[in-house]
């Protein structure tokens, strides 16, 4: 399969700063699929989108709708030509213009002459305006006003309108963070259908962790700039490359460790790998990543009496116990379903579910031992 959108290196920097804000970044999108470009506020993610969609004029790099070059060396492509669509963080529609008119509106403008241009008729363009309104749910909604509608409806306002040019490829930036929770999932999921549905390629640009791996094809982790990793969820968050892939993806267990193959000895223990290495390894395991017993009873085999319970928090569907090691010097956190009955001071034992990932430390690591107390 071809991808529908293709970037090669793209570099932006802006007029009085000494670092590029986007450096050699890489990644194509498919049809059907969502990418989801995420990392830390100040990372690059929207620059890289206002740069695909020809906002802002890359430094370097190039950048390909299938084979239509929009920008390389001396080609560049303004963005009312790309034919790609994209939906602001705060839908960017015309409070004067009902849902069907502010549809109508994106239908204007030299993107859409490839569908017929000046010479179709309001009838015609009408009639694409409400199949676009049609794939997001609203038919039936065409005569009412942006303030009639709730904040999940005004977001399929904007994403017929960024679709009904015939735009294959959508830019979402950060466009369900003005939602409440409920609405906000229930929104991320008609937008991923909707994207499965059409073919088309959706590049989403989230700061929000869980909302990226809960709704991306693919993940891409930015960090100052550049791409430091990029798969899908599961991968990238099982196995994450670095430290910092690591810990902002969420919770995670860093350990320093001794590798002899396919295991390494650690604080808590001795520990299966994910690869083959040796030598000093920093290791990565999730909370849900290791089971924990009550000192006291019949513990499965492998399973180390190591700690005792520091804290615990309870979050109604599971817990995140702190546990504090035998050695005094590091802690470990451990989460379980919301029915175990452990309490403070108690002793546990703890044994590594899954094989450890090897992650690449940088100076986002935390610090791995905790002060020593009596």
């Amino acid at each position: 399969m071809k991808p529908l959108l293709c970037v090669h290196n793209i570099s932006k920097t802006f007029p009085g700063h000494d670092r590029p804000v986007i450096k050699d970044v890489t990644f194509c999108v498919y049809p059907g699929e969502v990418l989801a470009l995420v990392g830390p506020s100040g990372c690059g993610k929207t620059t890289t989108l206002r740069t695909v969609m020809g906002f802002e004029h890359a430094d370097a790099g190039e950048v390909l709708l299938g084979e239509q070059v929009l920008q390389r060396e001396k080609t560049f492509v303004g963005p009312d030509q790309r034919g790609i669509g994209f939906v602001f963080q705060d839908y960017a529609l015309f409070p004067h213009l009902s849902v069907l008119e502010n549809v109508l509106f994106g239908l204007r403008g030299a993107a859409f002459k490839k569908r017929g241009g000046p010479a179709m008729t309001r009838r015609r363009r009408a009639q694409i305006a409400k199949e676009a309104l049609w794939m997001v749910g609203l038919m039936g909604l065409e005569d009412r006003m942006p303030h009639d509608l709730s904040g999940g409806q005004q977001q399929r306002v904007a994403l017929a309108r960024a679709i009904a040019p015939g735009a294959r490829v959508i830019l979402l930036d950060e466009p369900f963070s003005n939602l409440d929770p409920d609405l906000r999932l229930a929104t991320r999921n008609e937008v991923r259908m909707i994207a499965h549905r059409a073919k088309m390629a959706v590049v989403l640009v989230t700061h929000d962790q869980e909302e990226a791996l809960s709704t991306a094809d693919r993940l891409a982790v930015m960090r100052e700039g550049r791409l430091v990793q990029t798969g899908p969820p599961e991968e990238v968050y099982n196995s994450p490359a670095t430290a910092f892939v690591a810990q902002f993806l969420g919770r995670t267990n860093l350990l320093e460790g001794d590798a002899t193959g396919t295991h390494a000895v650690t604080p808590l223990g001795r520990v299966e790998l994910e690869h083959f290495t040796r030598g000093k390894v920093l290791l990565s395991l999730r909370p849900e990543h290791l089971s924990m017993q009550p000192a006291g009873d019949e513990h499965e085999p492998g399973a180390l009496c190591v700690g005792k319970v520091v804290s615990r928090e309870f979050k109604g569907h599971d817990m995140t116990f702190r546990i504090r090691l035998q050695s005094n010097r590091h802690e470990v956190s451990v989460q379980t379903d919301y029915a175990t009955g452990l309490a403070v001071g108690d002793r546990v034992c703890l044994k590594a579910r899954t094989p450890a990932a090897v992650v690449e430390p940088d100076d986002m690591t935390v610090q791995l031992t905790v002060p020593t107390v009596g």
